[in-house]
């Protein structure tokens, strides 16, 4: 069911737009479905502890697959969505996620067993169930978080199920203030809390470290506490071992610990130089020490079950991919791990300590599993043969290009030319705005743009200012300046590509959901001469507005970023108001957003179709029931995609 809320004064005129898109379309290589069908994130297989299995969900069922080839099991049926597996200290056993509690499956077989029985939380509903359970590494207990009592506790369950114990709170709030994080009766606390406090265990089974979040402490403190697996109590209070600088854009924390085999020493990733870097922490407290340096974002240390080693993820080489490296455990130089291009990932160690197994996808392939023998010999191999990707037979090959923005700031993005791109002729275009905005685009496959080019348009993803990859000082650049510096960026894109003769200025539109949707908005405003169509989805047109709807850690997040509240920072907060502004709309728009959406409210919306109705603009304005942040049903994301090729097809190819 899509309903349309309002039309604009010149909108598009149909009530069918996807038998318009297939009656005029011609037939392409790719299709909506294609899209639709696309799993651009594998789903994650996780290594059982003995290394012979890994576990899975496929077609919505919990399955192993022999880690060296074999034939897949099945082992649940029902058709509730599974999701989050853990393994169990012997391998005999997968924990899960299902409608919104924990469950357990015997790899023998046997029905699958319902651990916790919690109601649903007040506040987003993101967070508001049992999530993200962990197996304790000597077995008997279950460590879970809650979102029951609407903010992040964390439990431990009985196997069995017979017992539950709380271990610790990771937020507590009455209203706007905090009163306690230790004690399992909290009153009338009713704020939602969604941030994951990255919680593991100590491979002793005798500690939980976990991230701890208040509003005068926003970035974390890394937090300890000692476990007794008998009584599965928490035995004494948790002790800080570290507390993050509060980031003044609102979005760095502490991720999560990786321990030590002899359970002494935590790796976790620190931003103490102006990148994410691997420290190392004593789990008794201690001063942490750098184990790796140099520019470019290290990421998911894992320490190998041997200890001598630490696996992680970064973009040293390239900022625009992933690769794995692995540096010695007392320090040193990091070596990569493959010679391979892509987006490599959730690296998992064998039990021997000789291979690591991990998740690599292309600009062009979705990912696959892959292992790597880290004595170098040979290069990695996926688990599975490497079937054929519509995506790599299109003729596209998607690059990252690099430009400078107004004030001089270098830039990059990645660019999509169309299938037989023919030099010196200018193209209709797009510029795809990400989210976050402490997002990156990269050399990952994005069917979306991959469709557009193949329609006939160049893409542009450009990493304005505020996106991660490129250090602390380029993340935070659009700090108190929501719609400022970022919008400047979005001009660079465009001036970049029609200097290159590469797109027709006459012919340019911009799209972007979340944050990509509040740059959508905004630079349709100040940049009004620019872009013959815009495609705003769920984006924020009034941070104001945004703060008196959004859940709490939103709201403390967004106010740091734009440095307090309205009406201490009016003139912050006025820049970023594109109702205000409406009169200088001249570009169609598009909008689109969930009913349900916890993160930027619907209001934001609706807000901005009232002001171009009441303005004489030209938009259309299409709300999707029963759809949060983003869109998930099948039927709904194609009517979206539909609608936005309709669209542009409209305003850029219409103009020839």
């Amino acid at each position: 069911m899509i309903r349309l809320k309002l039309w604009g004064l010149v909108g598009v005129a149909t009530l069918t737009l996807s038998s318009t898109v297939q009656a005029t379309s011609p037939i392409m290589a790719l299709t909506i479905d294609d899209i639709l069908s696309t799993n651009v994130r594998e789903s994650s297989n996780v290594l059982s502890p003995d290394g012979r299995y890994f576990a899975l969900t496929e077609a919505g069922q919990v399955t192993i697959v022999p880690a060296n080839g074999g034939s897949r099991k099945r082992l649940t049926q029902s058709f509730a969505q599974k999701t989050e597996l853990s393994w169990s200290h012997d391998s005999q056993h997968i924990a899960y996620v299902s409608e919104g509690d924990i469950w357990i499956v015997n790899l023998s077989g046997g029905e699958p067993v319902r651990l916790t029985h919690d109601p649903k939380g007040p506040g987003d509903p993101r967070g508001a169930t049992d999530h993200h359970p962990l197996w304790n590494p000597n077995g008997g207990w279950i460590l879970y978080q809650s979102g029951r009592k609407g903010f992040n506790e964390l439990y431990v369950v009985r196997e069995d199920g017979k017992d539950e114990q709380f271990v610790a709170a990771t937020e507590i709030y009455r209203g706007t203030d905090i009163i306690a994080n230790s004690a399992p009766d909290h009153g009338d606390a009713v704020s939602s809390d969604r941030f994951d406090p990255n919680p593991s265990w100590s491979p002793d089974g005798t500690h939980v470290s976990y991230t701890e979040r208040s509003r005068e402490f926003f970035s974390g403190k890394l937090k300890v506490v000692s476990f007794d697996p008998r009584s599965g109590k928490a035995v004494a209070a948790p002790i800080d071992l570290y507390t993050a600088k509060n980031d003044p854009g609102g979005a760095w924390a502490i991720n999560t610990a990786s321990w030590s085999p002899d359970s002494k020493t935590l790796a976790v990733v620190l931003q103490e130089s102006g990148w994410d870097k691997i420290w190392l922490i004593p789990a008794g407290g201690g001063k942490p020490k750098q184990l790796t340096t140099g520019p470019g974002e290290d990421e998911n240390p894992v320490y190998s079950p041997d200890g001598k080693s630490i696996a992680f993820s970064s973009n040293r080489d390239l900022a625009e991919e992933h690769h794995l490296w692995i540096v010695s455990a007392t320090g040193g130089h990091p070596s990569r791990l493959t010679n391979l291009t892509g987006i490599e990932s959730t690296p998992q160690w064998s039990p021997d300590s000789k291979t690591i197994y991990f998740s690599r996808g292309t600009a062009l392939h979705t990912p696959l599993t892959y292992a790597a023998q880290v004595n170098g010999t040979g290069e990695a191999q996926p688990l599975k043969p490497v079937e054929p990707s519509k995506y790599e037979h299109l003729g596209i090959t998607p690059e990252v290009v690099h430009f400078k923005s107004k004030d001089g700031l270098p830039l990059a993005g990645i660019l999509y030319k169309p299938t037989q791109y023919q030099a010196g002729k200018h193209y209709p275009t797009v510029i795809w705005a990400h989210g976050g905005p402490e997002g990156q685009v990269m050399l990952s496959l994005s069917p979306w743009s991959l469709y557009l080019a193949e329609q006939g348009y160049v893409v542009l993803e450009p990493n304005f200012r505020g996106s991660t990859g490129y250090g602390e000082r380029f993340r935070n650049s659009n700090v108190k300046d929501s719609g400022g510096g970022e919008i400047d960026d979005i001009g660079a894109s465009v001036k970049y590509l029609v200097d290159a003769g590469i797109a027709d200025p006459k012919r340019v539109a911009i799209g972007g959901g979340s944050h990509g949707g509040t740059i959508v908005a905004n630079a349709v405003a100040k940049l009004p001469d620019t872009f013959a169509a815009g495609i705003e989805m769920f984006g924020v047109v009034d941070r104001a507005l945004f703060l008196r709807y959004t859940n709490r850690n939103s709201k403390i997040r967004w106010e740091t970023k734009m440095g307090g509240p309205p009406d201490l920072k009016p003139a912050v907060y006025r820049k970023a108001n594109v109702l205000l502004d409406v009169d200088r709309i001249k570009t169609p728009l598009l909008i689109l957003h969930g009913e349900e959406d916890p993160q930027v409210p619907p209001q934001e919306s609706s807000e901005l179709a009232a002001a171009l109705k009441k303005a004489g603009k030209t938009f259309i304005y299409i709300t999707y029931p029963h759809e949060g942040h983003g869109f998930q049903q099948r039927e709904h994301r194609q009517d979206s995609y539909e609608r936005q090729l309709a669209f542009l097809d409209k305003y850029l190819k219409a103009t020839r």
